[in-house]
């Protein structure tokens, strides 16, 4: 991943202190010997690990910061797998080893939230039966009445074991 994309997704406050992150020191018998010191991502990755917490997840400000290794999020470590997380309003989809995707969870038909499955590049709302497509094609927005096209899909990127939603 590209480092000004990465460090572009995570917030303002983090790159400052990932700026200002001392050198890491160890001491041995009195003498002091310098390590490599962090990388700018791997400093922000830090960050964003205590900012996420016990929670699973972390908004800042239109960002919003998930661990996939956090035992709600555990099934986005396998490919094809998706997750109906409620609290955030998302259908999350691992596409592919490097992809996770992000789509509102609130089905165009009739607005339902709780009910979706998903096969052949499509997440079914079983509420009424309306399938809805994962591509670019026309998207349909949330209780619009609609009974095709695309659900509304936000940005992420992936770094490591947290990805990162733009909902701006």
């Amino acid at each position: 991943m590209k480092r000004k994309k990465f460090i572009g997704a995570v917030c303002p406050a983090i790159v400052v202190a990932m700026l200002n992150a001392p050198f890491l020191v160890s001491c041995s018998k009195d003498e002091k010997i310098l390590e490599i010191p962090m990388t700018e991502e791997e400093a922000a990755y830090l960050e964003l690990k205590k900012q996420i917490g016990d929670s699973g997840f972390f908004t800042d400000g239109k960002k919003l910061h998930i661990d996939i290794s956090y035992k709600n999020y555990s099934k986005l470590e396998t490919v094809s797998e998706f997750i109906n997380d409620m609290e955030n309003g998302l259908l999350l989809l691992r596409k592919d080893e490097k992809n996770i995707m992000a789509f509102d969870n609130c089905c165009p038909h009739l607005g339902s939230r709780n009910q979706w499955s998903f096969s052949n590049n499509k997440f079914r709302c079983n509420n009424h039966g309306n399938s809805f497509g994962i591509e670019t094609e026309f998207t349909s927005y949330c209780s619009s009445n609609s009974n095709s096209g695309s659900l509304r899909q936000y940005p992420v990127i992936l770094y490591e074991d947290i990805i990162t939603i733009d909902f701006s």
